[in-house]
């Protein structure tokens, strides 16, 4: 099956992810979260790389990444090769802590931009103990904050600069029930609707996925899934246009394959359970 294309462009935003071969564990202590900073410090240096947003969990991690000039994926070659190699030797060691492909999200909305920062930074709360992000050391977060002071390789004004520098209703993003996809009321372009369904197959892969490629038509599935499951929005006009479908007919067959695959592949059922979700608050108003 083929793999998804990743794309790589001057001065593009990426949310990245990956997690350790076969789940196992990829930071050890918090000796390896140090070096992990120290490494993706690097990477600014040598590709210009700016971090907008991490959080650094026991067998995965999840970063917001600016590439100014491109370069995304030898930068993180070069990263996961560096802290591979430093950690083993600290550990004792040998073989790859990272899947050999990470998955990372072309950013081209401010929606998916805000969804994807505060979804990095509430990865913490999966911690046993962990209460509070605002406690949590290994994230971005006490940065943005005023918590602590902003590390040489973290870049916090192109999201600082949406709260118009008020370190208060970021806080407050972070926590608010109400806006659970941006600061809008919901998808309102195509990209919208297709970043946020590459985002939750990526996660359910982060969790269960057997390293293996996803299947290609999982994106559609889902596409046509909120169709049906959303065709009272006021945004379903949208979904019609992205899915294009060229007669009643080919509308009736195309659901009722999405409902078989959705009864049959668990990523699937998931998938459209954390879609729902993120979604069903940005309904509007009747």
């Amino acid at each position: 099956m083929a793999r998804r294309r990743r794309i790589d462009v001057e001065g593009g935003v990426h949310h990245v992810m990956n997690r350790g071969v076969n789940h196992q564990a990829t930071f050890f202590g918090d000796a390896d979260r140090i070096e992990f900073g120290r490494r993706l410090a690097d990477i600014h240096q040598q590709f210009g790389v700016e971090t907008l947003a991490y959080c650094l969990m026991t067998n995965h991690y999840h970063l917001l990444l600016r590439t100014p000039h491109g370069g995304l994926s030898q930068a993180m070659q070069r990263l996961a090769s560096v802290y591979t190699r430093h950690t083993n030797d600290r550990v004792g060691r040998d073989g790859p802590l990272f899947r050999s492909r990470f998955h990372s999200i072309h950013v081209t909305t401010d929606a998916y931009l805000l969804t994807a920062v505060r979804y990095i930074h509430g990865n913490s709360l999966d911690i046993p103990g962990v209460r509070s992000i605002a406690d949590y050391r290994w994230s971005s977060y006490q940065a943005y904050v005023g918590r602590r002071p902003i590390p040489s390789f973290v870049r916090t004004d192109i999201i600082g600069d949406v709260f118009g520098g008020d370190r208060a209703a970021f806080a407050a993003f972070h926590i608010s029930d109400d806006m659970p996809y941006g600061l809008r009321a919901g998808p309102s372009e195509p990209a919208e609707f297709e970043q946020l369904i590459e985002f939750v197959l990526a996660n359910d892969d982060l969790q269960y996925g057997d390293d293996l490629p996803q299947p290609p038509w999982r994106d559609r599935t889902l596409l046509v899934l909120l169709f049906e499951h959303f065709a009272d929005a006021a945004w379903i006009d949208e979904l019609e246009r992205v899915l294009a479908f060229p007669s009643p007919v080919a509308r009736r067959m195309a659901l009722s394959r999405a409902r078989r695959r959705r009864d049959t592949d668990p990523a699937i059922a998931r998938a459209m359970s954390a879609l729902i979700q993120l979604l069903s608050a940005q309904r509007p108003a009747a």
